[in-house]
């Protein structure tokens, strides 16, 4: 079984003035939110296997934070997460993988088409991302277009609240 948590980078400054798409960073208020997420998600998912992420500087700021706070076993940049690339390409190369969890940070459009192929076979958005919100998609197996299942989709303030306690 693999499970794929995909997750959209924080908020990040606008891109102009000399600044490029790919070098836009992360915000204050972008990396106080990525914050709380990464706390919340550590506390839903355990341990992470590997943490991936497009090389846009934004993107690798949020696996940093994340990183941080999941400590994965190992981490990647790949540029089959960039907005512009292929999903397939990201989902054939986690199908490549050992790991049983995996942690992909992206962006719009590309997320939403990735999880649009990993469950119905086709890139196709099938839901909205929010900034450094998170998806967690389970394969049987290996990662294969169409036989993902949608586990949860969770906002930034949902991942920052705290856990619920079920004991009371």
């Amino acid at each position: 079984m693999q499970r794929v948590v995909l997750v959209r980078h924080g908020l990040a400054e606008e891109a102009g003035d000399g600044i490029t798409d790919a070098a836009r960073a992360l915000t204050e208020k972008g990396r106080k939110k990525t914050e709380k997420a990464a706390r919340g998600l550590a506390a839903l998912l355990g341990p992470v296997g590997l943490l991936a992420s497009s090389p846009y500087v934004r993107a690798l700021q949020t696996a940093d934070i994340l990183n941080e706070h999941l400590h994965a076993a190992r981490r990647v940049e790949l540029d089959c997460l960039t907005p512009e690339r292929d999903p397939a390409e990201a989902l054939d190369w986690v199908a490549q993988q050992d790991a049983e969890l995996v942690m992909l940070v992206g962006h719009e459009p590309h997320l939403p088409l990735l999880a649009g192929l990993a469950m119905a076979g086709v890139p196709q958005r099938m839901m909205t991302f929010k900034k450094t919100g998170a998806a967690l998609v389970e394969f049987g197996g290996r990662a294969t277009a169409g036989q993902g299942l949608l586990r949860w989709l969770l906002s930034p303030s949902q991942l920052g609240r705290p856990p619920i306690d079920s004991a009371g």
